[in-house]
């Protein structure tokens, strides 16, 4: 590929060399995702591709209003899914039946979240439908819940929906309220083997382009191409810098980590753990980082620094990559990165949803600050 901070656009395509950097991205912008579990996923992606040819990227602009869409992602465990990987027809077989309950073919797949391997499946899933992938997506990162989208911020609802599990087995779900759809996946996905794929969100291109994220699946392989590159971390940081708009909040030594084992609010599930880190030079700073599935908060000497719906990502700093949450050790050294959300999660209706006060942390961002 040429330049890594061009624009994916919609005469494009992914094809089998764009999946490490599909995934490296995806990593990004859901930094508790360790290398392991993409690698089922990767690997039956890149055989796709081998086998179909590329998928075609297209802007959700380019189509015709009428096009009808649908989202698709992984639900469930990272480690189910790395237990019992797919068999390859489970995204398929979810979006036909999903056509079937709906009354038509679908003819353009987006991701529900552009991170994760949740950015892989639909590449996949397209691949098998022969039909384009839309560069647009729900979420911009990823968020706890179903209904955390921007689709269900502009009146668009997730359901009718279909979970297919690894089995076989399937479920449709049709709720009247958004959040009742969450509460009801969670109680299927573990009787259908700990993971499953899911057909949503079923709407057309014209809703689309006022209610989805635009260009969150090239700002992925943009991302990815910068990681890959391997390159020493103050100029890592600066290309990141400038295709994400992320700042450097400091650079730190780990010396803490505590796992605590009270739960959070049902509604949210994780548990929650605080990392310390000492700042190295700059102001000589205490950090403290709160984690649930991902980073919620970091605060530097007591002070809010950076917070959901902010994106913090942690980059090792002696091998200038990803660290994935799940493998901090005590002594490492990391760069502390925080990523503006896009505009709409800030908003009083944003913020309600995937903000602080979502993660029980009652205090205000610091962009409502001022």
């Amino acid at each position: 590929m040429s330049d890594p901070t061009s624009y994916v656009g919609s005469d494009s395509s992914i094809d089998r060399p764009d999946v490490p950097a599909l995934f490296e991205g995806a990593r990004f912008f859901a930094p508790a995702v360790g290398t392991s579990n993409g690698t089922p996923l990767s690997t039956w992606l890149t055989e796709l591709l081998d086998h179909n040819g590329p998928v075609p990227l297209w802007r959700v602009e380019t189509l015709p209003p009428e096009t009808p869409c649908v989202a698709t992602c992984v639900i469930g465990s990272g480690s189910a899914l790395a237990d019992l990987p797919p068999t390859g027809d489970e995204f398929e077989l979810a979006v036909r039946q999903l056509e079937r309950v709906h009354g038509h073919r679908f003819e353009a797949v987006y991701p529900l979240a552009a991170a994760t391997v949740s950015a892989l499946a639909p590449v996949a899933v397209a691949s098998q439908l022969g039909v384009p992938l839309l560069d647009a997506d729900g979420m911009g990162s990823t968020f706890a819940l179903i209904h955390h989208t921007a689709m269900h911020l502009n009146g668009v609802p997730p359901t009718p929906l279909v979970v297919l599990g690894p089995t076989g087995e399937s479920v449709t779900i049709d709720v009247l309220v958004a959040p009742r759809a969450d509460r009801l996946l969670r109680a299927v996905v573990d009787t259908l083997g700990g993971w499953a794929a899911l057909a949503a969100y079923p709407t057309t291109a014209g809703v689309l382009r006022h209610a989805a994220l635009r260009g969150t699946v090239s700002r992925l392989l943009n991302v990815g191409r910068v990681l890959l590159q391997r390159s020493d971390p103050e100029t890592l940081i600066a290309r990141l810098s400038a295709i994400t708009g992320s700042r450097r909040i400091g650079r730190a030594r780990i010396a803490e980590l505590e796992h605590l084992s009270r739960p959070t609010d049902g509604a949210v599930p994780a548990h929650p753990t605080s990392i310390v880190a000492n700042e190295i030079g700059g102001q000589s700073r205490q950090f403290r980082i709160e984690l649930r599935s991902e980073i919620v908060a970091v605060f530097a000497d007591g002070v809010l620094t950076a917070g959901a719906p902010d994106l913090t990502t942690l980059v090792d700093v002696s091998r200038s990559e990803l660290v994935a949450l799940d493998s901090i050790q005590i002594g490492d050294v990391v760069d502390i990165l925080a990523t503006h959300a896009d505009a709409m999660w800030y908003s009083p209706e944003g913020m309600q949803m995937v903000g602080l006060s979502s993660h029980n942390i009652p205090l205000a961002h610091p962009q409502q600050l001022g």
